[in-house]
């Protein structure tokens, strides 16, 4: 299921400031199948755009796509759950921890980055799982494109 709105309108996570005046596209990333039997998680994103001289397009590399043209999501293929403390998402239970990060035409996640946790102590063991993902990118025209991303990760403790 991919959710269609604006940064300020909803989808999966609240506005944090990532996105503006731009179509923003949701999916849930599955995790049932981790060994820890995981929630879903949350990837919220829109194209990575750059400034072009051309009124109408994004400059994507060598690439541009027209803002109505359809985007289909990135999706996980290679994915590692993070091994977080028990003790500190015991204490946790029920909160998300949001990054960004950048999911590249060739699939993979740069410039990731916590937003929002409720411990310091949970960070790095979610970038450098983060570091590890990697992606079937976004495709806008059959041509793949590079998007900004938010992720929500619900934390909760193994079945």
């Amino acid at each position: 299921m991919t959710i269609v709105a604006t940064a300020a309108s909803g989808g999966g996570l609240r506005d944090y400031g990532i996105f503006r005046n731009e179509v923003v596209s949701t999916v849930y990333i599955e995790m049932t199948h981790s060994p820890s039997h995981a929630p879903s998680w949350t990837l919220q994103y829109a194209v990575l755009r750059r400034p072009s001289p051309n009124s109408g397009t994004i400059a994507l590399g060598s690439n541009s796509v027209r803002m109505q043209d359809h985007l289909i999501a990135p999706f996980a293929i290679e994915k590692e759950q993070p091994p977080f403390p028990q003790e500190v998402v015991a204490r946790n239970l029920g909160r998300m921890i949001v990054a960004y990060a950048e999911i590249t035409e060739e699939g993979k996640v740069e410039k990731p980055r916590i937003i929002q946790s409720p411990s310091p102590l949970l960070n790095a063991p979610l970038l450098e799982a983060l570091a590890k993902w990697v992606f079937r990118p976004a495709e806008s025209n059959g041509q793949a494109v590079a998007v900004k991303a938010l992720f929500g990760i619900p934390l909760s403790l193994p079945r």
